[in-house]
């Protein structure tokens, strides 16, 4: 009788513990629901417009001070940025497109004087930027195609030297980048209009010569900022995104399945557009 009565007890604690881990479970889960809840009221982006379904997805209407959170953080994050107006690309930013730039003749001066081999390189790393926009921007963005990149990349990438000496491009970006927060420099021209400086100083060779200057950034759109050029417009934001696994390929040329790189944040991009409303 008494081990009846053991076996009782046992079950009995077993089903009081069993109901309060089921209530705490429902609780915690009930707890976050309710967060998640209050989170999404107090988000703005709750009340955007959406317009309507296209055959590509879904988008929504956006002014451009919803957007400036978006190009603040595109190096951080990885992603590229593209504003468009009047069916044309008006800035860009992106990391990866920088950084060809930055190693690219734009010039035609550095272009002659340079070797064959060093202009047949300028010349593949600009078809790679015209032909990553007009595949993967311009079908999303319904624009015409980009054929004259030299003249775009200059007209947004372009840095007046200040020392006579030929210009250079995306001067904020290198190897001593974000020791200098040339970056934000940058966004904070683009956005709020006028020129900034780059002094690019580098540890053990100039980095105490204040008063040194690389070159003199100018915003797009003619020196004026982004946000005065459209501080009273809408834009419709599409968000592409982007698979760049590269797959080992087998002795017939077939994708093996295998990647070369096997992780997300480098397989995986995000480009987010966004086309002026007329």
């Amino acid at each position: 009788m008494e081990n009846v009565t053991e076996v009782l007890k046992m079950f009995f604690a077993v089903t009081v513990f069993t109901i309060a881990l089921t209530v705490l479970f429902r609780m915690t889960a009930l707890a976050k629901d309710t967060a998640d809840a209050v989170f999404t009221a107090i988000d703005r982006n709750t009340y955007m417009d959406y317009n309507s379904y296209e055959v590509d997805g879904p988008n929504r209407k956006v002014t451009f001070q919803e957007i400036m959170p978006a190009i603040y953080r595109y190096a951080q994050e990885g992603y590229g940025v593209t504003i468009i107006d009047d069916g044309q690309i008006v800035a860009r930013f992106d990391l990866d497109t920088e950084s060809q730039v930055a190693s690219c003749l734009w010039t035609d001066a550095r272009y002659v004087g340079a070797s064959q081999t060093e202009r047949d390189r300028s010349d593949t790393i600009k078809n790679e930027i015209e032909g990553f926009l007009n595949k993967y921007i311009v079908p999303k963005a319904k624009i015409a195609q980009v054929t004259n990149i030299d003249a775009l990349i200059k007209n947004i990438y372009s840095t007046g030297d200040t020392t006579g000496r030929n210009p250079v491009y995306t001067s904020w970006l290198n190897s001593n980048t974000y020791r200098n927060n040339n970056i934000t420099q940058r966004v904070n021209c683009d956005i709020y209009g006028g020129t900034t400086n780059f002094s690019l100083r580098n540890p053990g060779v100039n980095e105490n010569v204040t008063s040194y200057i690389a070159g003199t950034h100018k915003a797009v759109c003619n020196g004026n900022g982004l946000l005065e050029q459209y501080n009273n417009c809408t834009f419709t934001e599409y968000i592409v995104q982007i698979d760049r696994n590269e797959y080992i390929k087998d002795e017939n040329g077939e994708n093996t399945g295998l990647l070369l790189y096997g992780t997300i944040r480098y397989t995986k991009k995000r480009e987010i557009i966004y086309v002026k409303n007329s």
